[in-house]
């Protein structure tokens, strides 16, 4: 953000110097100083102006890193064109199954389908089992409703009291009771 400023100011005020360096035209007649009448003694001024080193770092920094990728990226390019070549079609041997980057004629092109995208196969079986999963949400939810639809017809419901019970825990919380009524007896009770 601040290189854009910067640029919008060192621009307007270059427009500025540009004009003042012109020479001044009043009716007809220009005007204009030379080194020649003063003798080389002029006043000289330092204009104030914005910086400039974003700008040049930004342009370093760009050559730079486009230059880090740029090189070795065109060498590869160059070696894979010029020493490797295009693939030649042969015929297949009996019983082998080529592999699914061995389709592509270009070197990097089977260098990118081999190590980085996905094989057709697995991209396939994933859509698959993507289908798989909404058909048996699609179950889940027509079973959802029919059960609400028999809840319905039959005026049952779960409140929001029903708490499901384990039959282990209901044993051991019933043989608890009878102990304590048998420790105790009736004495609770009057």
């Amino acid at each position: 953000m601040v290189s854009w400023s910067a640029l919008g100011r060192s621009f307007g005020l270059n427009l500025i110097k540009n004009h003042v360096k012109t020479p001044t035209t009043v009716q007809n007649v220009t005007f204009t100083t030379s080194k020649a009448l003063k003798g080389g003694h002029e006043h000289k001024t330092f204009v104030l102006q914005p910086s400039r080193w974003q700008w040049h770092k930004f342009k370093d920094m760009f050559h730079f890193y486009t230059m880090l990728g740029l090189i070795p990226v065109t060498a590869i390019i160059f070696y894979t064109n010029v020493f490797i070549g295009p693939a030649q079609l042969t015929p297949i041997p009996e019983g082998y199954e080529p592999k699914h980057w061995e389709y592509h004629r270009h070197p990097i092109t089977r260098f990118i389908a081999r190590y980085i995208h996905q094989s057709p196969q697995e991209d396939y079986e994933k859509f698959l089992h993507f289908l798989d999963e909404e058909k048996q949400k699609q179950k889940i939810r027509k079973l959802e409703k029919e059960i609400v639809k028999k809840m319905a017809e039959n005026h049952d419901y779960q409140a929001y009291y029903y708490k499901p019970m384990v039959n282990k825990y209901l044993r051991i919380n019933k043989k608890t009771g009878e102990e304590l009524y048998d420790r105790i007896g009736d004495e609770f009770q009057e």
